[in-house]
């Protein structure tokens, strides 16, 4: 399996790479659009905001990575036939979805008194 991210600078290289395959064969090729992971600033941000809701109910900062991991990013799926349910890591998340999941934290933690210092 071949990856490949394209871009408008490296075009011409991919089209090289095409004209290289063996076309007695079938070729699948997928094109999917490449999505921002999260930013080294979100994530700065994200342990910031576990260290202040934990300072707040007592606790420490992994414990509520792994409280909040469980609240907001739990998903249901089968595996070999059975349901399990599997928490999303956040270094999986795009830039939008970081955004989301903080805020989902914040709107959690200020149900308890809690605000961002």
């Amino acid at each position: 399996m071949i990856r490949f991210v394209l871009t408008k600078y490296n075009l011409e290289n991919f089209l090289e790479k095409i004209k290289t395959l063996d076309l007695t064969k079938r070729w699948r090729i997928n094109v999917s659009e490449e999505k921002a992971v999260r930013s080294l600033e979100q994530n700065e941000r994200l342990w910031a905001l576990y260290g202040s809701v934990a300072n707040y109910i007592g606790e420490d900062p992994q414990t509520v990575h792994e409280l909040m991991g469980y609240k907001f990013l739990r998903y249901q799926t089968e595996i070999a036939g059975n349901p399990v349910e599997l928490i999303k890591s956040t270094t999986k998340l795009n830039t939008k979805e970081m955004t989301e999941y903080q805020e989902s934290i914040e709107r959690w933690a200020s149900q308890l008194g809690w605000s961002f210092e």
